[in-house]
């Protein structure tokens, strides 16, 4: 089976949070300065929600939770692709803050869904 095909809700919602994040900011509200920063959360979040399909879709077809570095790695070198590639637009930019934001939901969605495995063993 075409690898594609067993990581297609993977790569939809990585495509997803590829387009989310080259949008123009101007489309999305703003938020005070000070307070804590929505946009990291935000970030934080749509990467958890990546890595928690990854996990999800790896483990229907192998039964097993995916290497956790190897894992990590990958899912974050596609964040730093992003944050990359907001240098080609006019109104984004990279931002280490939003990088880490995104490992960490990584970690996070990693850490959940071997839990939610652990929890769910017969």
């Amino acid at each position: 089976m075409s690898i594609l095909k067993i990581y297609k809700w993977t790569v939809a919602c990585g495509f997803l949070v590829a387009l989310l994040l080259l949008l123009p900011s101007q489309i999305f509200p703003k938020t005070p300065r000070g307070m804590l920063e929505l946009d990291k959360i935000v970030h934080g979040f749509l990467f958890g929600v990546v890595t928690a399909v990854f996990c999800a879709e790896h483990r229907r077809w192998t039964k097993v939770s995916p290497p956790f570095l190897l894992s990590f790695a990958i899912i974050g070198a596609f964040s730093f692709l992003t944050e990359v590639s907001q240098l080609a637009t006019k109104t984004r930019h990279f931002d280490l803050k939003d990088f880490g934001a995104d490992l960490i939901g990584i970690a996070a969605g990693l850490l959940l869904m071997r839990l939610i495995a652990r929890l769910t063993q017969k």
